[in-house]
């Protein structure tokens, strides 16, 4: 089986390139259409001197007080091969919905009303969008008869080439068991075909294809300042664990949670519990679970996949559905300037988004897995196997690489120091507590509370927004490794001694790192490529009202496995879904305020289902660097139950809710008792350990 595995898995990626079809060239162009309001413009026309088109197409307001007006007097596309009439409808909707993003990110920010005055007379504005060789543009005539064009002149429409990169990426990572290479391979296939994708031939694109590789998506990726804060968050974390290890406070954290969790069962609920409690952030989550746990989970005899799994399938869906976390308000922020196409005020999004909790299927039925998972200490599949091999004292597969060294998990107390778990806690609550309080400097909590609304909802998520960021995440990691170098001092620990330990805590996590910049390369290869463009335009093209969150919970799993991202699956489909559900769902039972609020929740739940099961997400990655385990052991055995809840979410949760108009809650009840049977049926326990 394991000889066939790797042979199955490119046959099958194989078949998927090649059975996929080619989007609509002028479709692809009305979705990208949009794009154009943030390029620069030039003149085709009149004098009009300096012209933001996202700013100098809307009217001032007819009521003081009132909102700018966007007035349409029409809009076309033209494009290669020829266009449906729809399409200058979704040509239209993908203009206004940039507009909208552009303006909910300018200082104030800007809303405005849309008014159709569709005569040849009118005010308003002509959008003409245009696709051909020379790449896509729109030209925009204003009321004075002036026209200004924006132009993105290297555009082509994405192809299902657009998927090679990370399709070679995955499947190389579980056929060689290297991710390193396979995520390498991944990178240059795609430097390569993005120049091809412009009109290089494949043969003139081959060395500067392979020098873009470095130039271009590594250095990118080296010198962006958000991907610098997580690196450094990263090594702070870790060195602090080191720190605090050899200064006794693990070991003394340790033996107090013993007491409660006196076997590999307990061992893993506490892990468990505690990645419920740290629900403000999946980083701080993943890095913090996994690093702490691992010397209990480690005496206890489980597998390090068993651990990746606890601490990765805990983190995003704990945040991801907390009303308190670093995730709500983005998440809102991606829908919510689109509610005005569904005559919603934009203030509506935080409302929205807590009437989508009871549709977060995957994540609900994830989190109680999990649980189920612990508190019965049943397994199937890979995760059995494993953990039966670490109940008999091995606790990696032989030949794994593990993303943190042995000297990092074999670190021991100094000899001379008396276990304290104090000397863990207050490093530990100096991140958490130095994090909330940088997010709430940032995030303005005192003029909230000055205006009296930090205790609502909208105020607090406010808050979260404006201050949750890297950086918060990457000043208090420093903060709490000084404190664990102080308290090191303190207990008889020596300067050398600290470094040692930092150090060793920290030896080859380099290849951990490597990974991760290649992973994020590959995202912004996919970017370039337009692959969630391409994604959507095939995939989204079932737009049944009764199974439309069903293929949107599909589709953005595809988009988040296929480029490792959640947070950008959630960006690019969000904005598309309020308009489309609500006029939908207008034809059907449901109604078009609860098929979007349904399309809502299942658009975020397939990007976290995604990110769960694919190899190059950097929360997947951190969760193996966090818990020691191999990266692709990880992914191999946490795909196998992540395939599970998304089934149970789909045939339990989405089908029943659309369809028959079942409750949330009975569907949730159902699921969970289905989950229940399925452990019962297919888990076994692994043998006790010794």
């Amino acid at each position: 089986m394991q000889r066939t595995t790797p042979i199955v898995t490119l046959v099958a990626l194989a078949l998927l390139l090649w059975v996929l079809p080619q989007a609509d060239e002028a479709q692809l162009a009305a979705i990208d259409a949009g794009t154009l309001v943030s390029e620069p413009c030039t003149q085709v026309e009149g004098t009009l001197g300096d012209f933001l088109l996202g700013e100098g197409v809307l009217e001032e307001p007819t009521e003081p007080g009132g909102d700018p007006i966007l007035r349409l007097r029409g809009f076309r596309l033209q494009a290669a091969q020829g266009v449906d009439m729809g399409l200058h409808q979704e040509m239209m909707d993908s203009i206004v919905r940039h507009l909208r993003s552009h303006g909910a990110e300018m200082t104030p920010p800007v809303e405005f009303q849309v008014v159709e005055d569709l005569r040849s007379d009118s005010n308003g504005l002509l959008f003409e969008g245009q696709q051909g060789e020379m790449g896509l543009s729109l030209t925009v005539t204003l009321p004075d008869g002036g026209k200004v064009q924006a132009k993105k002149s290297e555009w082509r429409p994405p192809t299902r080439l657009s998927l090679l990169p990370p399709l070679v990426a995955i499947a190389l990572a579980i056929v060689l068991r290297k991710p390193v290479p396979a995520l390498f391979a991944g990178v240059l296939a795609g430097s390569i075909l993005a120049r091809t994708h412009v009109g290089e031939s494949f043969l003139s694109a081959l060395f500067p294809g392979s020098v873009d590789v470095g130039r271009k998506y590594l250095w990118n990726e080296a010198v962006d300042t958000d991907r610098m804060m997580i690196v450094s968050f990263v090594i702070f974390m870790l060195a602090m664990v080191g720190v605090v290890t050899r200064a006794g406070g693990i070991q003394g954290l340790m033996d107090r949670i013993a007491r409660l969790a006196s076997d590999a069962r307990k061992s893993q609920i506490a892990t468990w519990l505690m990645g419920l409690v740290i629900f403000f952030d999946d980083y701080a989550n993943t890095i913090l679970v996994g690093s702490t746990m691992r010397p209990l989970t480690d005496r206890f005899k489980v597998a390090r996949e068993k651990l990746a799994y606890i601490v990765d399938s805990t983190a995003a869906p704990v945040a991801g559905i907390s009303i308190l976390s670093t995730w709500i308000a983005f998440e809102v922020s991606t829908f919510s300037t689109q509610l005005p196409s569904a005559g919603l005020a934009t203030g509506d999004g935080y409302a929205i988004f807590l009437q989508t909790l009871p549709y977060r299927f995957y994540c609900l039925f994830t989190l109680f897995f999990v649980g189920l998972v612990v508190f019965t200490g049943r397994d199937f599949g890979p995760m059995l196997k494993a953990e039966r091999r670490a109940r008999a004292g091995q606790l990696l597969r032989k030949g794994a690489k593990p993303m943190v060294s042995k000297e990092a998990t074999d670190l021991a107390p100094a000899p001379h120091v008396r276990p304290r778990s104090a000397v863990a806690i207050w490093p530990v609550m100096t991140f958490v507590l130095a994090t909330l309080g940088i997010i709430l400097r940032d995030g303005d909590a005192l003029g909230h509370w000055r205006a009296g609304d930090l205790f609502t909802i909208e105020g607090a998520t406010a808050v979260l927004y404006d201050g949750s960021g890297f950086a918060p995440l990457m000043w208090a990691s420093l903060a709490g490794y000084v404190l664990a170098l102080i308290l090191g001092l303190v207990v008889g620990l020596g300067p050398r001694e600290m470094l040692s330990a930092s150090w060793s805590s920290l030896r080859s996590m380099g290849v951990g790192l490597v990974i991760l910049y290649l992973a994020w390369s590959i995202g912004s290869i996919c970017s370039d490529l337009g692959t969630a463009a391409y994604l959507s335009s095939v995939l989204g093209s079932a737009l049944n009202p009764l199974i439309l969150p069903l293929v949107l919970f599909v589709l953005s799993g595809f988009v988040a496995f296929a480029t490792g991202s959640s947070w950008s699956t959630m960006t690019i489909l969000l904005p598309l879904v309020v308009g489309i559900s609500f006029r939908l769902g207008e034809s059907v039972d449901l109604g078009g305020y609860l098929l979007m609020v349904i399309s809502i929740g299942a658009v975020l739940e397939g990007a976290i289902f995604g990110d769960h099961c694919s190899p190059i997400s950097d929360t997947t990655v951190m969760s193996s660097i966090a818990s020691a385990s191999d990266h692709i052991d990880h992914v191999r055995t946490q795909t196998p139950y992540a395939l599970v809840t998304m089934v149970v979410a789909m045939v339990c949760g989405y089908l029943p809710a659309t369809i028959f108009g079942l409750s949330p809650w009975l569907s949730l009840i159902l699921g969970c008792a289905v989950l229940t049977g399925i452990l019962f049926l297919l888990g076994r326990k692994a043998e006790p350990a010794t």
